[in-house]
């Protein structure tokens, strides 16, 4: 039976490359794509989440096994098979250094956005979006109506909203600094 940490996993982390693997599983002759994914899904469901660092590439790894699996047990195996199973051939998940850079900044922005958010507006939103806390939970701890918390992340995701919206106006123009919240916070009310 599989845990409801596993099935959250499997569904969030795993379920969304299935297609990739499909079509990469379409290259190799002899094998029924559906058994391979079938068989692949076991194993993964067998899998502790926590240890799974990159699950595309884990997926990729796992359909590759039950390919070789397969082609152990046939024992004529067509060599184009073979060489089409490399690992080279298989996605790698991992992010490049531009990603790792474009991340980074990307949250280097969204933290000073938060960061100039009014106050009270800022505490919310952090308790809220950041540390999941219940819109309930948010006025107990900070002694305010549900309905002021409602308003002020309402007013926070339209502050972020618009920080974003003006960063893309300066990309556009080729303005290529941080927009300072204050500069539009004054107008948001």
């Amino acid at each position: 039976m599989l845990s409801e940490t596993q099935a959250r996993w499997l569904a969030e982390e795993i379920l969304p490359h299935e297609a990739d693997v499909r079509r990469w599983l379409s290259r190799f002759s002899g094998i029924d794509v559906d058994d391979v994914i079938q068989e692949a899904w076991i194993a993964l469901s067998r899998t502790e989440p926590a240890t799974i660092r990159f699950p595309r590439r884990w997926f990729f790894k796992v359909a590759r096994n039950v390919v070789l699996q397969y082609y152990r047990r046939a024992r004529i195996v067509p060599l184009s098979s073979l060489s089409d199973i490399t690992d080279d051939t298989l996605v790698d998940s991992e992010p490049g250094p531009e990603q790792h850079v474009s991340a980074r900044e990307e949250l280097q922005f969204l933290s000073q956005t938060i960061s100039d958010l009014p106050p009270r507006c800022r505490a919310i939103f952090t308790l809220h979006r950041i540390h999941g806390y219940s819109r309930k939970d948010c006025a107990s701890r900070l002694g305010l109506s549900e309905n002021v918390i409602e308003k002020q992340m309402a007013r926070a995701l339209r502050l972020i909203g618009d920080a974003y919206a003006q960063r893309e106006k300066d990309h556009e123009t080729g303005y290529r600094s941080f927009p300072h919240v204050g500069s539009w916070q004054n107008n948001a009310g």
